[in-house]
């Protein structure tokens, strides 16, 4: 049984995907893994039931003892009493005492082993309650965490949502980015970078504006360039969304930048990036130049980007 349930939680544990989606096969180790929960639990019922029904049945072989093993002992105590009564009353006062006798020795016989059979059922039961404990603590551990799975991919279907992008576009730019970190280090607060934030590419730079206002810029590379964040903050989406492989730092206030198009990611969700921190790169792909995709948020407010860069 122990084997089993090591196995059980071993597969769930395989089966389970980073992306919070379950496999066929976690369905399936999901289904033995409550299959085997409903036979322990089955077990226990069962176990239980016998082990309370086997008290009421003691305290009838109890009394039953005591009752007979009175009137046994008052009837050796007459001893040969009756043989006033003659030969044939002797022979029936010794047959009744050995019947009583043969009697109380299958009480006893009965007893012992409904003793037995209790202590065996009870330790049955110990076992499979104590097989039963971590099964139940790892089916509310997988409840608690497909929940978890489940608001995740629930914000990062917002975030998708959020930063999906606009289309491609026409006026163009041509400025200069340094890639060394802010002079006199970042500021204070984000609000503070408007209008003098860093490019978040260094070299010449190509700047696409989008069609309309307040919406994010395309920057084209002359040569590979690494992409680095433009203010200390918390990564907190890392994948796919409309412009291609994405990066989402979390700046503090409800203040976002998102890098997007990135042809090589080096940081991972959760982890904090200081200010000009590396997290990417963009390369050329034969004739096609590096092109990174920026934007600036407010929650889910997409400001202008290039007003932000000083543009």
């Amino acid at each position: 049984m122990k084997r089993a349930i090591a196995a059980a939680l071993l597969t769930l544990s395989l089966a389970s995907s980073a992306s919070g989606q379950l496999s066929p096969r976690a369905t399936g180790a999901e289904r033995d893994f409550e299959s085997l929960l409903k036979n322990l639990d089955a077990r226990e019922k069962k176990l239980a039931s016998e082990v309370e029904a086997l008290g009421p049945r003691q305290d009838v072989v109890d009394k039953r003892i005591l009752a007979r093993g009175r009137a046994y002992y008052r009837m050796v105590r007459a001893g040969l009493l009756p043989v006033g009564g003659g030969f044939e009353e002797l022979v029936d006062h010794a047959a009744s005492l050995e019947r009583l006798r043969a009697a109380l020795a299958r009480d006893l016989a009965e007893k012992k082993r409904l003793e037995e059979r209790r202590v065996a059922a009870s330790n049955e039961l110990r076992k499979v309650r104590a097989e039963r404990a971590p099964l139940m603590i790892q089916r509310q551990a997988m409840t608690r965490a497909r929940s978890a799975m489940a608001q995740a991919e629930e914000r990062q279907q917002a975030f998708l949502r959020a930063f999906g992008g606009q289309s491609l576009p026409i006026p163009h730019t041509a400025v200069y980015g340094t890639t060394g970190p802010s002079p006199g280090g970042a500021p204070a607060s984000f609000v503070q970078l408007r209008g003098q934030m860093p490019f978040p590419v260094g070299g010449r730079t190509e700047v696409i504006h989008p069609r309309g206002d307040d919406q994010g810029i395309f920057l084209v590379t002359a040569r590979d360039a690494a992409v680095r964040a433009v203010y200390p903050g918390r990564v907190v989406y890392v994948g796919p969304s409309k412009h291609g492989t994405t990066v989402v730092l979390d700046h503090g206030e409800r203040f976002y930048t998102v890098y997007g198009k990135l042809s090589h990611v080096e940081v991972r969700k959760g982890e904090l990036v200081a200010d000009r921190g590396r997290m990417g790169w963009v390369l050329r792909f034969g004739d096609k130049s590096p092109m990174l995709y920026f934007e600036v948020r407010k929650g889910e407010k997409l400001l202008d980007a290039a007003r932000w860069l000083g543009l």
